[in-house]
């Protein structure tokens, strides 16, 4: 019966992860297993290669965006505000994956198909571009927003939302910062998606006028 084994594997990656953000992909194997507690033979018998352990560490996690969108429309009073929600809560993804994402491209072994092949043939940006054309579909045809082309609204959305996260990492803006930039691209946006009032109602002129 083999030795139970002192660190599982979330904890070691977690480790190994923080390394990788601080130093890319020549991060110590040596200051790695310190961090983790155990050997760097240890840490090679679970991984085989370092380069294997950074993939593994630095690949983006999954990402629930139907989930998302579809808590943010149930608990928010209106399109607007869960509008809003959804930004919120993808931008804190976004932190996480795109920074990420940005170490690993650093790779010279690094290629774009095992990020899809590891999130089910997509990307986490893709998926949360068709939960947020679907929700906007259904609210258009509802009468909650004013939205012709669904596809391009999502497109700037997780555009804005990708451009703010690349500005943080840039220094351009700080966390908070970050925040208000986003929701000041929802802010932009919702004009444009603003229900319409129906052709059919005509507004009554006020008492006096003709």
């Amino acid at each position: 019966m083999g030795r139970p084994k002192k660190i599982d594997d979330a904890d070691l990656l977690a480790a190994a992860r923080e390394v990788f953000l601080e130093r890319g992909p020549v991060g110590a194997a040596k200051e790695i297993a310190r961090r983790a507690g155990i050997s760097e033979a240890a840490l090679f018998q679970r991984f085989g290669t370092r380069d294997a352990l950074f993939f593994k560490a630095m690949m983006p996690p999954s990402f629930a965006a139907e989930e998302l969108v579809l808590r943010a429309a149930a608990d928010a009073p209106d399109a607007r505000a869960a509008l809003a929600a959804i930004t919120r809560g993808a931008l804190v993804y976004f932190r996480e994956a795109i920074g990420s994402a940005l170490v690993m491209m650093s790779h010279p072994e690094f290629k774009l198909a095992e990020i899809a092949r590891a999130h089910g043939g997509g990307n986490p940006g893709a998926t949360l571009i068709r939960a947020l054309a679907h929700w906007l579909t259904r609210e258009a045809q509802a009468g909650r927003v004013h939205c012709p082309d669904p596809q391009a609204s999502a497109d700037l959305v997780v555009a804005a939302l990708h451009s703010v996260v690349l500005f943080e990492h840039l220094g351009i803006y700080d966390r908070e910062a970050g925040d208000a930039r986003a929701l000041a691209a929802i802010d932009a946006l919702w004009p444009a998606l603003e229900p319409r009032p129906s052709p059919g109602i005509r507004k009554e002129k006020p008492h006096g006028k003709r």
